[in-house]
């Protein structure tokens, strides 16, 4: 009897589990596509999008560099303008990034699922993991070590009094802070290692090869570092360059993997159920 009363309780149990684990199944975290989860990311979303659109245009139309510091209202003009400079190309990205996510918390959805998707969010998910992360990270780490080792190889401190500092920290400092605070508030799979890398490093190499382009026809570098660096130095940067990019694309995808683990799992659960 003492037996049959202890597998009716593990029996019991059994089912309270299973009642427990299919309630979750169903639901599949719907706190995150609902209330205030999904507020928090709209504002996130909202707040990014105004900030960055405003830095391009403060960039664009607001911000001019005197004449004859390092011959760049010169260079300025005549090759690449401020589309020279990984920062600015950064600050569209985010823009662009950040608008499309905003669009898509408004016409899309934000569902917890591994099925396919809308193709706002494919596009949302793909530009955050190949371009948004790695790239808001590669600016916000190379400035701030070149500059914390020797300001005037990438910020001279004559650009103090034209360039706010509240825009050196949109353009430096928060494209990487709103960058992590997305990937906490979005689920996304991240696109295959293939489509990710490929897009990431493609983006990177051009880049390069749009620095080297402004370099013949101008005569000049587009950052002062790239002056007193020896031809191999200048190679091992550039190389450093994708290099660190690669890193914060596979460092963007981890994080993603570990803060949404329990989502992951309770979806191949559920797959695996109604497989």
């Amino acid at each position: 009897m003492a037996k049959s009363k202890k597998q009716l309780r593990e029996q019991h149990a059994a089912r309270e589990a299973a009642q427990v684990t299919n309630a979750r199944l169903e639901t599949c975290n719907d706190a995150y596509t609902s209330g205030a989860f999904s507020y928090l990311r709209f504002l996130v979303h909202l707040l990014a999008a105004a900030q960055f659109c405003y830095g391009i245009y403060y960039y664009l139309f607001k911000l001019h560099w005197p004449q004859g510091l390092h011959d760049e209202e010169e260079l300025k003009t005549r090759w690449g303008g401020k589309f020279k400079y990984l920062t600015f190309l950064d600050v569209i990205v985010q823009a662009i990034y950040h608008s499309v996510a905003l669009l898509n918390d408004v016409f899309g959805n934000n569902t917890v699922t591994l099925a396919p998707k809308s193709c706002l969010r494919q596009m949302r998910d793909y530009i955050f993991a190949t371009f948004a992360f790695p790239i808001a990270h590669n600016v916000c780490i190379s400035f701030w070590v070149i500059y914390l080792w020797d300001r005037e190889l990438i910020f001279p401190a004559a650009l103090d009094a034209i360039f706010p500092s509240w825009l050196n920290h949109v353009v430096h400092t928060n494209v990487a802070l709103l960058a992590i605070m997305d990937l906490f508030t979005c689920f996304r799979r991240y696109p295959s290692r293939l489509a990710g890398v490929t897009g990431n490093v493609a983006f990177m190499l051009l880049y390069i090869i749009w620095v080297n382009i402004v370099r013949y026809f101008s005569g000049q570098w587009v950052y002062p570092l790239l002056e007193v660096l020896p031809v191999p130095l200048r190679c091992l940067m550039f190389g450093g360059l994708v290099g660190l990019s690669l890193a914060c694309y596979l460092l963007g995808e981890f994080i993603n993997n570990i803060v949404w683990a329990p989502e992951f799992k309770l979806l191949k659960q559920k797959q695996i159920k109604q497989g």
